[in-house]
Order: structure tokens, then C-alpha cells, then sequence
């Protein structure tokens, strides 16, 4: 067992979701107990419960976290380009270097969105919307084509996530590299205008 830490609220819930990331990601999400992530934590199970009602909340809470990790990386990439037709490279670059750092930790990602359902969170819904807002703005700039939010939205996420799953089935430098540019180039003739 491992010795309980005092710990102020936030710290506990950082080290809740630290240890149930690492050990869902290592013995999976059935077999890890809310016991287990507990005494990994350092925490009473009671200190567990009083955060995350059960552990389909904590696996939401772990998948919030990734995600939001996700469009902080697509945000500053975005960023990255002064033409609106040369900002997906940056992205994309970036969220598969994200996920290579994430690697061990991304079946949790996956694992989550077949769990919809089993709490309030719906997961995806902050990287659609963070899409549909850049999509937005490149409309508004007079970048993009007009196509329904709510089509381009999930068309750009679809892109991102297969781009992401075709990379992860051979990860290597020159791979991201050649994905990149592809999917890039996809983004580019689905939504720049000519």
C-alpha cells in the first residue's frame, strides 16, 4: 500500500487522475480498481468517490483532460500560419506529436467514446466545436468555402482522427511528415476556396 500524502483538493484530484491514466493504460480499465487508483494516488478510496462518482466519471474526466490537451495543441498550431490555407500543416503536425507523446495513454481516448452514454459528458464535442469555430473564422475571413457547420465540423474531425489512427499504424518521422502533408492537402480541397 502506498503511504497516504496530504494533499489540497486540487493536488488529490491531479493525483487521482495521474495514477488511474497510468494504471488504466496498464492493466486496463476493467481490471484497475477504484482501490487501485486510490492507493496509487496516495489517497483514500473515500477521497476517489468524493471526486468521481463512479469510474465511468473518472475515465470521462481522463478523456476531457486528453482532449483538451488536443485542442490546445490544434489552437496554437492553427496559430502558427498567416494564410488560413497554410494553417492545417501546423495542426496536424502538432496533434500527431501529441499523440506520439500520448501513445500509451490513447486506447483511454478511443475506450471513452464507446462508453458514451454511461455519464453526462459526450466525448468529442470540444474538439467539434473547436473545429467548427476555426472553420468560422476562415468563412468569415473570406478563406473558406460555405459548407454547413454542423457537415464541416464532424468531416474535420472524421479527417483528423483517421489521419491520426493511419499514423499510429506506422508511426515514424518521415511517416508524420507524409501524413501531414496529405491530410493537409485534403483540408485544403474540402474547405479553401479556390
Amino acid at each position: 500500500m502506498t503511504k497516504r500524502r496530504v494533499m489540497d483538493p486540487d493536488g488529490k484530484r491531479a493525483a487521482i487522475m495521474a495514477s488511474a491514466e497510468r494504471l488504466f493504460a496498464e492493466k486496463g480499465y476493467t481490471r484497475a480498481t477504484i482501490a487501485d487508483v486510490a492507493d496509487a494516488a496516495g489517497v483514500a478510496v473515500g477521497s476517489v468517490y468524493r471526486l468521481f462518482p463512479d469510474k465511468p466519471a473518472l475515465l470521462a474526466a481522463l478523456h476531457q483532460r486528453m482532449e483538451q490537451r488536443f485542442v490546445d495543441v490544434m489552437r496554437k498550431g492553427w496559430g502558427e500560419a498567416e494564410h488560413y490555407a497554410d494553417r492545417f500543416a501546423p495542426m496536424i503536425e502538432g496533434l500527431l506529436k501529441e499523440t506520439e507523446r500520448l501513445r500509451e495513454i490513447m486506447p483511454l481516448y478511443a475506450m471513452t467514446k464507446d462508453m458514451a452514454g454511461a455519464t453526462d459528458y459526450v466525448p468529442n464535442a470540444l474538439m467539434i466545436e473547436t473545429i467548427s469555430r476555426l472553420y468560422t473564422d476562415g468563412v468569415a475571413a473570406g478563406a473558406f468555402r460555405k459548407i454547413d457547420l454542423s457537415v464541416q465540423a464532424h468531416l474535420g474531425f472524421a479527417m483528423v482522427e483517421g489521419g491520426i489512427r493511419a499514423w499510429m499504424a506506422n508511426p515514424s518521422k518521415q511517416r508524420m511528415k507524409a501524413v501531414t502533408k496529405e491530410l493537409a492537402e485534403v483540408f485544403r480541397r474540402a474547405f479553401v476556396k479556390p
